[in-house]
């Protein structure tokens, strides 16, 4: 049930907008043809702007940008940010926690009743890591340090 209300001051076009998707919502039948019509020329109309924006781009010139950098970097300070260390070599609770893991996947290889090749090799592994946690530790933070294979954070901004 639809609670028609007036509002002082809203425009009439806006207000034949609201009245006509109050009627597609209550189900009353639409003129698809309109719709399509409607839908395309929305489309084509999005299609020019994204076109311009990207003729028109940079949109903030290179000052602005380091002004904005700038001003990050004094908002990070005052609120006292603090970077994380990216690998503690001694953590006290570093083996148990990867104790702690290896049972966590011994306990998903266990539920299962029937293993591929596969799987058993990595069934093999987990439980060779949990016979010598210490040596699998180390090797994983090695691998981790020499490896440098991470993954680029960028920041985007879209015009939504």
């Amino acid at each position: 049930m639809v609670i028609k209300q007036k509002v002082p001051g809203m425009l009439t076009a806006i207000e034949n907008i609201i009245l006509w998707y109050e009627h597609i919502w209550c189900g009353v039948t639409v003129n698809k043809a309109v719709v399509k019509k409607n839908l395309g020329l929305y489309l084509k109309a999005e299609q020019e702007r994204q076109h311009g924006y990207l003729k028109d781009r940079p949109y903030i010139s290179a000052e602005e940008a380091i002004m904005i950098y700038t001003a990050t970097v004094h908002w990070l300070e005052s609120c006292k940010f603090a970077l994380i260390p990216f690998l503690l070599l001694l953590y006290k609770h570093d083996t148990k926690l990867l104790i702690l893991a290896l049972e966590n996947l011994k306990v998903v290889y266990s539920v299962k009743g029937h293993l591929n090749q596969s799987q058993h090799e990595e069934l093999a592994l987990i439980e060779q890591a949990y016979g010598n946690p210490h040596e699998c530790l180390s090797c994983i933070k090695h691998l981790l340090l020499t490896q440098c294979a991470f993954k680029e954070a960028r920041i985007k901004f879209l015009n939504t």
